[in-house]
């Protein structure tokens, strides 16, 4: 017996905290054939096809008239590529020149990633969210108990006595006490106990007592006093229906590592959302910088072409004539501190995404990207973008844990409605000595061993709770389910509409750019007509102010489309769920034993 209680107690103490049924958390969502089938009725329809969007596959018609003289054009043309984007912004708020900074996009992008304010706490849940897997897992940590209690009673006792008989005892008639009338009694008590949480929804203690006690009763001689009564337990319990076994007893510590994934999913989100916000603020900001080169531009154009017209005004210029000039100048000079302000106030919007303290959102600096305004042809497949959706959105991601936790559930309310039948044992060695080796001897070498077995059931009549909480987690998983199919929806929806924009926006710069090619052209041959004429007429110059606004609106409108292009391709990453590997960006977990370092880490696809 000896033997069997020591062996029990070093099996408690070899327990760890986190037992092996807590050490194989899912790594992600994992589609059960019904879900599969989800995904394949909605994408039965949709064929394998692969096309690249936003390469120039043929020549325009007006391009290929032009073509002798395409690079005269684009010198015409109001901020051809490569041109120094250095303009005057006016003044900033202190009266001073308006100061810039360069940006590129991958900076500004970054820096949106490590500053920005609504990541801040984002960024810190999956490790909030990580304790908490902890916490559910240290239900089933090996639990020390202590205590000591130390009394002493003095009460008063009835007086009961017993008188001889004289024809039993010679001389009988003789009274003898049998207890005394006061009892005196000092008590140490100590309790040291080890007790663990079983997966299997029961629990295990040992629990050792020492007692040491002096009864100093008056009149009474007790043997041994004082003594030591030590005594040494071994408590099981055990469900034998109701909550029983590692699938209902480790339900909350799988529903939390549920949680944890859900809220690094939450954060792959807001990330994703991030980026897409800064890419498509960072666009925004360098058409806004072009849209006032163009402005100047055009006020330089109208200022040489007034300056023409003053140059004549004696000769076949009116003086109608020049003040319309001087007219459309001025207006052009209003318009440029439009444009001032519209750049001043884009790059703000960049700098709240950042919230860099290098270019703070109080300070007067303004940001210059220095990305050339281009657009990257892309190689898409409609399905295979819709199924990589699938598999990389969040929101399709979470869905998903949401049917793992509503099934953990079910089983937790289908395991509620059986029965309480529990099951408990205790063995108990005790041992008295006025030594305390001794008595320690006694207790384990098993001489005074005491039992306990026993069964306790219980059932509500009708059980009524327990089986509406059934239905109402099978209705919750069947809400899950609907939720899934309606972000399977949502996803197939995002990526068609995010498709057809960037088909669109492709098709518009292509058009845009034949537009601009067509009015340069035009513009030039009025400008060698200007140069030939023998007069200048007030048609012939409203006609060539006119051509120049035209030029600038189709150059703007050849920006605008290019920005909108790279806009919608950022966002159908974002609506595929794949934008952060398009920025080669990676999400490190942290974990209780980590740093308090980023959770955001840039990686080289050669070393990813």
């Amino acid at each position: 017996m000896r033997l069997v209680l020591k062996s029990t107690m070093l099996l408690l103490l070899a327990f760890p905290g986190c037992s092996s049924p807590l050490d194989s958390p899912s790594a992600g969502p994992i589609l059960d054939p019904h879900l599969q089938g989800v995904i394949d009725r909605e994408l039965s329809t949709i064929n394998t096809w692969q096309t690249e969007i936003g390469s120039e596959s043929h020549t325009s018609e007006v391009e290929a008239a032009l073509s002798h003289r395409l690079d005269e054009l684009e010198g015409l043309t109001p901020v051809p590529p490569g041109s120094d984007l250095d303009l005057d912004l006016g003044m900033d708020l202190h009266g001073d020149p308006q100061r810039q900074v360069p940006l590129v996009l991958q900076d500004a992008v970054e820096a949106a990633l490590l500053n920005n304010l609504s990541l801040q706490s984002a960024r810190l849940q999956p490790a909030i969210q990580r304790e908490e897997v902890i916490q559910a897992e240290a239900v089933f940590d090996v639990v020390l108990g202590a205590g000591y209690t130390f009394t002493k009673t003095r009460t008063p006792n009835q007086s009961s006595s017993i008188t001889a008989l004289n024809n039993i005892f010679p001389g009988g008639g003789s009274t003898v006490d049998l207890n005394p009338s006061a009892t005196s009694i000092r008590n140490n008590d100590t309790q040291v106990s080890l007790s663990k949480a079983l997966t299997s929804g029961g629990e295990v203690k040992i629990s050792h007592d020492f007692t040491y006690e002096h009864n100093s009763s008056s009149g009474f001689n007790f043997r041994p006093n004082p003594y030591w009564q030590p005594s040494l337990s071994l408590d099981v319990s055990q469900p034998l229906l109701r909550g029983f076994g590692e699938k209902v007893t480790l339900a909350q510590v799988a529903i939390a590592r549920k949680m944890e994934q859900e809220s690094i999913e939450t954060l792959r989100q807001d990330l994703i959302d991030t980026v897409t916000e800064t890419e498509a603020a960072y666009w925004n900001l360098s058409f806004a910088w072009r849209s006032l080169a163009i402005q100047e531009w055009l006020v330089e154009a109208s200022v040489e072409l007034r300056d023409t017209i003053d140059r004549r005004r004696n000769f076949d210029a009116s003086l109608a004539d020049w003040a319309q000039a001087v007219a459309t100048v001025e207006q052009r000079v209003s318009d440029v501190i439009n444009f001032q302000q519209a750049v001043k106030e884009a790059s703000d919007q960049l700098k709240v995404l950042m919230n860099d303290s290098r270019f703070p959102l109080a300070g007067e600096t303004v940001l210059a990207p220095i990305d050339e305004m281009v657009h990257t042809p892309i190689l898409i497949d409609f399905r295979d973008s819709l199924l990589t959706a699938i598999s990389m959105r969040p929101d399709v991601r979470n869905s998903v844990f949401e049917i793992d936790i509503a099934r953990i559930n079910e089983l937790v309310a289908d395991n509620a409605r059986l029965p309480e039948l529990d099951f408990q044992a205790q063995v108990t060695s005790t041992g008295m000595s006025d030594k305390f080796d001794q008595s320690m001897d006694r207790a384990y070498g098993g001489d005074f061993i005491s039992y306990v077995l026993g069964l306790a059931f219980q059932y509500p009549l009708g059980n009524r709770a327990a089986e509406a909480g059934y239905r109402q987690a099978r209705l919750e998983r069947s809400a899950s389910m609907v939720d899934y199919r309606r972000a399977i929806q949502s996803t197939i929806l995002d990526v068609k509409t995010n498709m057809r924009k960037v088909m669109d926006n492709a098709e518009l710069i292509s058009a845009t750019r034949t537009a601009r090619l067509a009015t340069a052209e035009s513009l030039r041959a009025l400008e060698v007509e200007r140069d030939t004429l023998a007069s200048l007429t007030p048609t012939f110059l409203n006609l060539l102010f006119s051509t120049q606004a035209q030029l600038a609106t189709a150059r703007t409108n050849e920006f605008q489309s290019i920005v909108n292009y790279n806009t919608s391709v950022a966002e159908l990453y974002q609506s595929m769920g794949i934008i952060l590997d398009m920025h080669q960006i990676d999400i490190e977990v942290l974990d209780e034993h980590a740093g308090w370092g980023s959770v955001i880490q840039p990686y080289s696809p050669l070393t990813r």
